[in-house]
Order: structure tokens, then C-alpha cells, then sequence
């Protein structure tokens, strides 16, 4: 009867560390093999970060860095950049933080000057017709300079007899 009394008891133990398992009232931390690690362990690949979660690796997207075409970016870089065909526009993609989750921003910027305005035009172009005029009066009292001279050194030649 003892011996049945103690195999009793020993069922009941048993039974009852298994159902505070299955219940979560005991934990048994799993650890994940290949590579071996503890439950809550992660390591880096590239853009995923793989953790350890209960006795099996789970991949996730790192938030603290940026993937793009399957590389991963360090916040505050330039991931690309190109120069339009005009050689102003440049557009870039950079990646950035953004409240502890890094973030890709497409920047475009335009290094052309800008074209002047109605006002600017006209101003230039009457700018223009002041210097041709200007121009065209210099270039007419340098010919009636010109003559004036020709003339006066025809009529200073001395004559020898």
C-alpha cells in the first residue's frame, strides 16, 4: 500500500509540473540551435535583424537601418544620387532618423539659376538699347572725327615748288 501511495504521489507531481508548463505558470526558456542563443538573442544580416524567440529564429526588418536593393544603410548617408541631363537637377535618396526608426527621404534640389522675371527683362532690354545707342554715337562721331582729321592733314601737307 506504501508503494502505491508513493507511485500516486509521484503521478500527481509529475502531471502537475506538466500542466504549469502547458498552462505558463512554469517557463522553461527554449534556447535556439544553430547557432546556439537564449531566448530574446539577435544577430545582424544585412537589413534583417534574427532573434531568438522561444527556441526558434525569426527573422524582422532592422528599423535602424535603411534597405535598399537588399543592402543596408546607416542613418545619415547618401544611398544614391544621380544628376539630371540638364546638369542642375540632382535627386538623392539619403537615409535618415526619424524617432529611432531610420527612414529613406528623397531629396531633389535645383541648382539652375532662375529666369528672370518680366520686370528683370524688360529692364535688361532697355539696359541694351542705352549701350547700343550709346554705341551707335560713338561709332558716328569717330567717323566725323576721322574724316574731319583725314581732311586736315590733306590740307596741312606743305606743298614744295
Amino acid at each position: 500500500m506504501k508503494i502505491a501511495v508513493v507511485s500516486l504521489f509521484m503521478m500527481l507531481y509529475t502531471l502537475s509540473a506538466n500542466f504549469s508548463e502547458v498552462g505558463g505558470e512554469k517557463h522553461h526558456e527554449k534556447k535556439c540551435i544553430e547557432p546556439k542563443a537564449s531566448d530574446g538573442d539577435f544577430y545582424m544580416e544585412g537589413c534583417l535583424r534574427i532573434t531568438c524567440k522561444n527556441g526558434v529564429w525569426r527573422p524582422s526588418l532592422e528599423e535602424t537601418v535603411c534597405c535598399y536593393q537588399i543592402q543596408a544603410y546607416t542613418p545619415h548617408t547618401v544611398i544614391t544620387a544621380t544628376t539630371a541631363q540638364d546638369g542642375c537637377t540632382t535627386s538623392s535618396i539619403e537615409c535618415r532618423l526619424d524617432g529611432g526608426n531610420a527612414k529613406m527621404i528623397v531629396q531633389v534640389e535645383n541648382k539652375c539659376p532662375t529666369p528672370a522675371s518680366q520686370d528683370q527683362f524688360e529692364g535688361l532690354q532697355d539696359m541694351l538699347k542705352e549701350q547700343m545707342s550709346e554705341i551707335d554715337q560713338l561709332d558716328c562721331s569717330c567717323q566725323t572725327e576721322s574724316t574731319s582729321s583725314t581732311a586736315s592733314t590733306t590740307t596741312a601737307t606743305p606743298t614744295t615748288s
